[in-house]
């Protein structure tokens, strides 16, 4: 099942956003307002989403300034990828891409499409209103 979230037009370099996102404690931020427990390193992080799963995310594959891609281990044994990939725009525009890839059984893809789409959106926004807030 693929999953994507809105592209999302930044006001920052890739360079600068890649940083960011690259290192797990500056991505924790990221994760929704239903995460607790949150525990990062600058590979991985750790959270519990309340009800639902406690998820690690390690950084499995950098491309400088173009892509980040995690791995995800989790409570309930549905592997799955995150995938942010960064477009160049100009020296301070860059475009976001976020994609999820996870294996779900398929009884379980009605039930998860709107949560998962609802989060990719989510997520986009926060990495655009994060980094342009720690501009600033």
């Amino acid at each position: 099942m693929e999953i994507t979230g809105t592209k999302t037009r930044v006001k920052l370099p890739a360079e600068k956003l890649f940083e960011m996102a690259g290192n797990c404690q500056n991505f924790s931020r990221y994760v929704s307002e239903q995460a607790k427990d949150i525990h990062a390193t600058e590979d991985s992080c750790t959270f519990t989403i309340e009800n639902i799963a406690k998820v690690t995310l390690k950084i499995v594959e950098k491309t400088p300034f173009t892509t980040i891609r995690y791995a995800a281990d989790n409570d309930k044994n549905i592997p799955f990828f995150l995938t942010l990939f960064y477009t160049k725009i100009s020296d301070n525009e860059t475009d976001v891409d976020v994609k999820l890839d996870l294996e779900v059984p398929l009884f379980l893809k009605p039930v998860l499409q709107a949560p998962l789409q609802r989060f990719m959106g989510t997520l986009s926004e926060k990495i655009k209103t994060d980094a342009e807030k720690l501009e600033s």
